[in-house]
Protein backbone atom coordinates (compact mmCIF):
# COMPACT_ATOMS: atom_id res chain seq x y z
CA UNK A 1 0.00 0.00 0.00
CA UNK A 2 1.60 3.05 -1.57
CA UNK A 3 1.55 6.55 0.87
CA UNK A 4 -0.46 9.49 -0.77
CA UNK A 5 -1.44 12.94 0.50
CA UNK A 6 -5.28 13.55 -0.12
CA UNK A 7 -3.82 15.84 -2.60
CA UNK A 8 -1.53 13.20 -4.18
CA UNK A 9 -4.32 10.39 -4.26
CA UNK A 10 -6.91 12.63 -6.18
CA UNK A 11 -4.27 13.85 -8.36
CA UNK A 12 -3.24 10.52 -9.35
CA UNK A 13 -7.02 9.37 -9.58
CA UNK A 14 -8.05 12.09 -11.79
CA UNK A 15 -4.83 11.51 -14.08
CA UNK A 16 -4.91 7.36 -14.59
CA UNK A 17 -9.14 8.14 -14.68
CA UNK A 18 -9.87 10.89 -16.00
CA UNK A 19 -13.81 11.09 -17.01
CA UNK A 20 -14.49 8.34 -15.49
CA UNK A 21 -13.22 9.44 -11.87
CA UNK A 22 -16.75 10.54 -10.53
CA UNK A 23 -16.33 13.82 -8.87
CA UNK A 24 -16.99 12.89 -5.21
CA UNK A 25 -15.23 9.50 -4.96
CA UNK A 26 -12.90 10.29 -2.37
CA UNK A 27 -15.62 11.92 -0.32
CA UNK A 28 -18.81 9.19 -1.06
CA UNK A 29 -18.64 5.40 -0.75
CA UNK A 30 -21.46 5.43 -3.24
CA UNK A 31 -19.36 7.73 -6.07
CA UNK A 32 -16.05 5.35 -4.85
CA UNK A 33 -17.92 2.27 -5.58
CA UNK A 34 -18.92 3.19 -8.61
CA UNK A 35 -14.79 2.66 -9.61
CA UNK A 36 -14.68 -0.57 -8.37
CA UNK A 37 -17.92 -1.67 -10.32
CA UNK A 38 -16.11 -0.89 -13.54
CA UNK A 39 -13.02 -2.40 -12.59
CA UNK A 40 -15.08 -5.74 -11.57
CA UNK A 41 -16.04 -5.83 -15.63
CA UNK A 42 -12.43 -5.50 -16.37
CA UNK A 43 -12.22 -8.68 -14.10
CA UNK A 44 -10.59 -7.28 -11.06
CA UNK A 45 -12.32 -9.13 -7.71
CA UNK A 46 -13.25 -6.38 -5.34
CA UNK A 47 -14.06 -6.74 -1.45
CA UNK A 48 -14.75 -4.05 1.47
CA UNK A 49 -14.23 -5.08 4.43
CA UNK A 50 -15.18 -3.24 7.84
CA UNK A 51 -12.48 -4.20 11.05
CA UNK A 52 -14.05 -2.26 13.04
CA UNK A 53 -17.21 -4.16 13.15
CA UNK A 54 -19.38 -3.94 16.41
CA UNK A 55 -17.37 -0.70 17.74
CA UNK A 56 -20.21 2.18 17.98
CA UNK A 57 -17.34 5.00 17.74
CA UNK A 58 -14.40 3.14 15.98
CA UNK A 59 -14.10 2.84 12.00
CA UNK A 60 -11.62 0.88 10.05
CA UNK A 61 -12.18 -0.31 6.49
CA UNK A 62 -9.96 -2.17 4.17
CA UNK A 63 -11.00 -2.41 0.49
CA UNK A 64 -8.71 -5.26 -1.67
CA UNK A 65 -8.59 -5.44 -5.54
CA UNK A 66 -7.36 -8.55 -7.24
CA UNK A 67 -6.54 -10.02 -10.54
CA UNK A 68 -4.10 -12.37 -11.83
CA UNK A 69 -2.82 -13.21 -8.78
CA UNK A 70 -2.33 -9.93 -7.25
CA UNK A 71 -3.56 -8.12 -4.65
CA UNK A 72 -3.59 -4.20 -4.13
CA UNK A 73 -5.04 -2.98 -0.61
CA UNK A 74 -5.94 0.26 0.82
CA UNK A 75 -7.42 0.91 4.47
CA UNK A 76 -8.50 4.35 5.92
CA UNK A 77 -11.22 5.08 8.76
CA UNK A 78 -13.11 6.91 5.96
CA UNK A 79 -14.60 3.94 3.27
CA UNK A 80 -14.46 5.99 0.28
CA UNK A 81 -10.43 6.74 0.74
CA UNK A 82 -9.85 2.96 1.28
CA UNK A 83 -11.47 2.28 -1.47
CA UNK A 84 -9.44 5.07 -3.66
CA UNK A 85 -5.96 3.74 -2.17
CA UNK A 86 -6.71 0.15 -3.28
CA UNK A 87 -7.70 1.57 -6.81
CA UNK A 88 -4.82 3.70 -7.52
CA UNK A 89 -2.49 1.30 -5.91
CA UNK A 90 -3.78 -1.58 -8.69
CA UNK A 91 -4.00 1.29 -11.11
CA UNK A 92 -0.05 1.80 -11.04
CA UNK A 93 0.86 -1.09 -10.50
Amino acid sequence: MAEYTYESLEALLKEKLGDAMPERAMEDIHDALKITEKMEEEGWKFQLEDLSRGSMTETDWRATLKKDGKEFAGQSDHAALAVCVAVADAIVG
